[in-house]
């Protein structure tokens, strides 16, 4: 019994009460201001009377703190002052009475301006507490970032080991095996060994493709001066990309283009031809066999004029749930962690950055049905020519890869 009446004498509940709402509190005081000086008026007044009123001084200072404490201090003084002039009618007071106004508002100031410090003392350490508690949030959140970064890193070191190690040990198998056929016959045949040659050199480019995608990674987010943008036909780029890059001319696809001719873009040659190169890069690892890629561009005028480039496989699809992860760095989808499609999670990555540094946007459409495969998409601003020139029709036609 004793230890309940000790809980609730030192208990917590008078910290409780701060969170009431405003108006609920400044009710409380008004009604217990009410009622006690209701109890001080009903008898005559007396020189002791007047300790009622530390009821409502109390509560008002705690709940409503100075302004409060000084309303309630005050509405007693001029209360006790009217009361004891009407009874004596007379401002001269009897010394006893005197003496008991200035005790009971001698008190009443100590006992608002105590319990006013008290709260003030409250709300310091509930402000201290807060901070202490976002610190350890913010602390928190920066080993989770920490730990992320880590989980990064070792995905990074993990990947790059991997994906150097295929090219490397290819060419150096081309390589030895050609040096065993010079070493045998004293010369090679363009027919006969042609073929390895291609293959080595197949891999260096891949090999070379992996570390420009890890170097322009590295640079990303470090201050760099802005892009030159110049006019760029669009057709022509796409072609000579195709035309000059190994990879794509000794796959077995079907290169469908349909671009119209006289369509111009802003953007930066190198970085256009990067984005280009990493997408079809993707939509060859993934599409069957001869199966066609298509690549279209048409002039969109919603929000100015844009050249909307899109790139359509009919490989397996991406997962609808899956698409979000897609543009992230280091990211590759489950299904490809244990697939023999290789690949650094970087090209992705690198080429939305590049697109947004050149003002546009990227994304990917795709159901994630086997079959229908994905299209990846990007916009680039379109010149002026593009707009006020009529567009030549787009004749669709096919590069056929062996």
């Amino acid at each position: 019994m004793f230890a309940k009446l000790c809980r609730l004498i030192a208990g917590p509940w008078p910290r409780k009460l701060l969170r009431l709402p405003l108006l609920l509190r400044i009710g409380l005081c008004s009604l217990c201001f009410i009622l006690c000086l209701t109890l001080y008026l009903l008898p005559l007044p007396t020189h002791l009377n007047g300790m009622i009123l530390f009821i409502p001084m109390g509560l008002a200072s705690w709940l409503l703190g100075q302004p409060g404490a000084c309303t309630c201090y005050f509405s007693c003084m001029a209360i006790q002052i009217a009361c004891n002039v009407m009874t004596f009618r007379t401002q001269m007071w009897p010394l006893v009475n005197v003496i008991a106004f200035v005790c009971t508002f001698v008190i009443l100031f100590g006992e608002g301006n105590t319990l006013v410090s008290l709260r003030h003392l409250l709300e310091a350490e509930e402000r201290t507490r807060q901070k202490a508690e976002q610190g350890e949030r913010q602390m928190a959140a920066a080993y989770e970032q920490q730990r992320k970064l880590n989980q990064l890193k070792n995905q990074f070191i993990l990947n790059v080991n991997h994906e150097l190690r295929t090219p490397l040990a290819g060419i150096g198998s081309y390589l030895e095996l050609l040096q065993l056929f010079m070493e045998q016959e004293g010369h090679l045949e363009r027919e006969e060994h042609g073929e390895y040659i291609r293959q080595a050199l197949d891999y260096c480019e891949e090999l070379t493709s992996i570390v420009n995608n890890v170097l322009e990674t590295m640079e990303i987010g470090t201050d760099r001066t802005p892009l030159m943008l110049e006019e760029l036909p669009l057709s022509r780029v796409v072609n000579e990309l195709i035309a000059r890059c190994a990879t794509f001319q000794r796959n077995r696809h079907c290169i469908h283009i349909d671009i119209p001719e006289n369509l111009r873009v802003w953007a930066n040659a190198q970085c256009l031809r990067h984005v280009l190169y990493n997408l079809l890069s993707n939509a060859f690892k993934y599409a069957p066999c001869g199966s066609p890629v298509i690549v279209s561009a048409a002039l969109c005028m919603e929000a100015g004029p844009k050249a909307h480039i899109s790139i359509k496989d009919h490989g397996p699809g991406i997962p609808p749930d899956q698409i979000p992860l897609l543009f992230g760095q280091f990211v590759r989808l489950p299904r490809d962690l244990a697939g023999t499609v290789r690949g650094s999670g970087l090209g992705l990555y690198i080429s939305k950055h590049l697109v947004e540094v050149m003002g546009g946007s990227i994304w990917v459409e795709s159901t994630g049905v086997p079959g229908q495969g994905s299209r990846f998409c990007f916009t680039l601003s379109a010149t002026a020519e593009s707009v006020i020139m009529p567009l030549t029709p787009s004749v669709e036609f096919s590069i056929e890869q062996q």
